[in-house]
């Protein structure tokens, strides 16, 4: 068993939880065992940094293809699941992942089948966004109708309290009457 990598792919963090699942599920349709599937990605698969080379395990980001736990105690995986790298002060966006060389596991098939199921994934992720964004424009909508028929109801009931007082309606002109001293028609020619 040679400890050479056979791949090397970069992987963005944001994305690591999903990798992680889409190859576990590639690698449970392979003819492995379940148990030793486990402890063959255990041995063969790893991460590395990109910035600051902090070494993640096979174990670790397997743990990654696992909903989060209440309890989570290994800190490392806790900062991977929410996109940031393992180490605490880095600042890094993208790990290197690294396959290497096992018997019983052909990185290049497993990873070529990865791509069409991550695929997959991002769309269905993308329909999950663009649903909530349209539900939150319904909601905001509706607030929106909402003010504006209140202050609707406001103005009208101002409106109706001025005209009720006797006062001017603002933007509406009163009709002016004036008076006028009537002249005898006599009186006009002199």
């Amino acid at each position: 068993m040679s400890s050479e990598p056979v791949h090397v792919r970069p992987q963005h963090l944001q994305r690591l939880g999903q990798f992680s699942l889409t190859l576990v599920e590639v690698l449970e349709q392979s003819a492995i065992a379940p148990d030793k599937l486990r402890e063959v990605v255990r041995s063969a698969w790893s991460g590395e940094c990109v910035q600051c080379a902090i070494q993640v395990t096979g174990e670790e980001l397997l743990a990654l293809s696992k909903p989060a736990e209440a309890g989570e105690v290994n800190p490392r995986v806790a900062r991977l699941r929410q996109g940031y790298c393992a180490r605490n002060r880095c600042d890094s966006y993208y790990y290197r992942l690294i396959f290497t060389a096992h018997p019983d596991i052909d990185w290049t098939r497993v990873l070529s089948q990865t791509e069409p199921q991550e695929a997959e994934h991002v769309k269905q992720a993308d329909a999950e966004c663009a649903a909530v964004e349209a539900a939150r424009r319904v909601v905001r909508r509706r607030i929106v109708g909402r003010v504006l028929v209140g202050v609707a109801v406001v103005a009208l009931l101002l409106l109706i309290r001025q005209w009720y007082v006797g006062g001017t309606i603002p933007l509406v002109r009163q009709p002016e009457n004036f008076q006028v001293d009537p002249v005898p028609p006599g009186e006009l020619l002199r």
